[in-house]
């Protein structure tokens, strides 16, 4: 019998390749953000999602960096 297959679990966010890609840095973006650089780089490596920030906080991050969070 076969079982449903789970979707890959996704890779790390998308805001690490960007924030790099547009020379940011890690402190500069979540100052701008008005988050921790520590939640910052936990969502980063996808060990928070970009959801529990507040909306400050999203709309800065996807303006920032051109991302749809």
């Amino acid at each position: 019998m076969d079982t449903p297959r789970r979707p890959a679990d996704p890779a790390p966010h998308a805001t690490r390749v960007r924030r790099r890609l547009l020379g940011i840095p890690l402190t500069e973006l979540a100052q701008a953000a008005q988050v921790t650089p520590e939640l910052l780089a936990a969502i980063e490596r996808g060990e928070a999602s970009p959801e529990n920030l507040h909306l400050y906080g999203r709309q800065t991050l996807s303006k920032l960096l051109d991302l749809d969070l």
